[in-house]
């Protein structure tokens, strides 16, 4: 299937578009106390036509544990596949850093049901929410792990 986007990695002049892509999802709220910053380095974002439609981060907790950060996708554009690639990549640049273990942070129910059905994350805790972010009706994040040679052999299969 031939992609209608392209992904590539963020540039300084991106820091913008990536917060539209997340404002719909109310992930857009950076710097807080729930996001300090947007690490445009280890940043990714799909664009259609010329336009970013999509952002994602990642960030390493400690050597070998890498962490999710932000994922958006413009609502119009969320069944192109756009968020698995993006997920893709950063799993990927992260297993290329040296990421044995990948942690994330959802709120919505179809979210974490995603990441584990597609990824193999699995619950391990709950952290409460600081301020409005995410859906603002859930008031904690559920903590999931992934473990990257379990991924990529699944991948595999």
């Amino acid at each position: 299937m031939t992609r209608l986007f392209t992904l590539r990695a963020a540039r300084p002049g991106d820091r913008d578009a990536i917060l539209e892509c997340l404002r719909p999802w109310n992930m857009h709220h950076v710097p807080s106390p729930e996001m300090a910053r947007i690490e445009l380095d280890r940043f990714f974002v799909a664009e259609l036509a010329g336009r970013v439609v999509g952002a994602a981060g990642y960030t390493f907790l400690a050597p070998g544990h890498g962490k999710t950060t932000l994922l958006g996708v413009l609502p119009q554009h969320n069944a192109l596949g756009i968020g698995g690639a993006l997920q893709e990549a950063r799993v990927e640049a992260m297993a290329a850093q040296g990421a044995t273990k990948i942690t994330t942070n959802a709120d919505r129910p179809q979210v974490i049901a995603w990441y584990k059905k597609h990824w193999g994350y699995r619950e391990v805790g709950k952290l409460p929410k600081l301020h409005s972010f995410g859906d603002d009706a859930v008031p904690e994040w559920t903590t999931l792990e992934m473990d990257v040679a379990q991924w990529r052999a699944r991948r595999a299969e």
